[in-house]
């Protein structure tokens, strides 16, 4: 049995194998009702566009690469599992392929050395700045996500801003023994967050006390850790952690140190992830919003690919105050 053609669905649909083509790319202009037409007749007659011709003839392999650093999860609920899945749902809309790859040092992987890509998504601030530069170099179309260095598109979340906003917060409440911990500084995101924690003290005439700061670990026991270290030399009345899940292992730390929460020590941390509503009592946080980042980031990314000599663009994203029981006092978010 022979393999359904453009031209076979363009009959059946009563137009030209041109619409057909448009429609079943998602590129051009066609009407909804026609477009759904044809979908329905091309999944109807099984038609399989033969994609090894496609990218021949397109010079084009309709890919977007999704790069990121092993250090990171891809689970779902994880952050950055969850950028990933917007990210698959954004590229479908405009019918692309995802394929993803981590890296652990300067090398190119493979879907970028053999162009199996269009495009990259850069994702995390753990990538090697020597590799972004050498992409950067080769004129490859490519966004930074949760990441930003000059010269390169990037959208990213404003991590000074949320950061002085949650400092902000507790300082309201009467707090002016504030302390930040981090499982490293080590980090683009994290040494933001302490920036903007500085800020803050700062505009509200604050002294900053380095023994305030503590770095624990990477991964989930470092926020237990940076808090021992903490409790072992300072008596905070409050903290900011530069994530949750560092937040969520500091509220116990405190408790092993037979302190309440927030009576003694009220506890803000920063992304808004799943964990932050099942900590005890619910952690006070800054929402950070992973599907706008992803979806503004594809949006770019395939303008870059079509107009590749645009200068670059650096889109910061907001975060938002979520008020719950770890910081104590009611004050809503200003």
């Amino acid at each position: 049995m022979s393999r359904p053609t453009l031209k076979a669905i363009a009959k059946r649909a009563g137009v030209s194998i041109a619409t057909v083509s448009r429609a079943l790319s998602g590129r051009g202009r066609v009407e909804e009702a026609t477009r759904e037409r044809i979908l329905r007749i091309a999944e109807e007659l099984g038609y399989a566009p033969d994609m090894a011709a496609r990218s021949l003839v397109l010079r084009r392999t309709e890919n977007i690469g999704f790069l990121i650093h092993a250090l990171q999860s891809l689970s779902p609920h994880t952050f950055y599992g969850e950028i990933l899945t917007a990210v698959e749902r954004e590229l479908r809309r405009h019918r692309y392929h995802l394929h993803f790859a981590t890296v652990e040092d300067e090398a190119l992987p493979a879907l970028i050395k053999e162009n199996r890509v269009d495009g990259l998504l850069l994702v995390g601030c753990d990538l090697p700045a020597s590799l972004i530069q050498t992409l950067k170099e080769r004129r490859f179309p490519m966004v930074l996500v949760d990441n930003h260095m000059p010269g390169v598109d990037s959208v990213f979340t404003d991590n000074i801003g949320g950061a002085f906003q949650a400092t902000t917060h507790l300082i309201r409440l009467g707090h002016r023994r504030i302390a930040f911990i981090t499982e490293t500084m080590d980090n683009l995101s994290f040494r933001e967050r302490f920036e903007g924690y500085r800020q803050a003290l700062e505009a509200h005439g604050i002294s900053f006390d380095p023994t305030l700061v503590a770095e624990g670990e990477r991964g989930f026991e470092g926020g237990f850790l940076a808090t021992q270290i903490l409790l072992q030399r300072a008596r905070p009345t409050a903290l900011i952690a530069a994530n949750d899940p560092t937040a969520a292992s500091a509220i116990r730390a405190v408790r092993a140190h037979g302190l309440r929460i927030p009576e003694d020590i009220a506890v803000v941390g920063f992304d808004d992830d799943p964990i932050a509503v099942h900590t005890d009592p619910p952690l006070t946080t800054m929402r950070v919003f992973r599907s706008k980042m992803a979806v503004l980031a594809v949006t770019r990314l395939l303008d870059l690919m079509k107009n590749p000599e645009q200068p670059a663009i650096h889109v910061r994203i907001e975060t938002q105050l979520v008020v719950r029981a770890s910081c104590g006092g009611s004050l809503t978010p200003s």
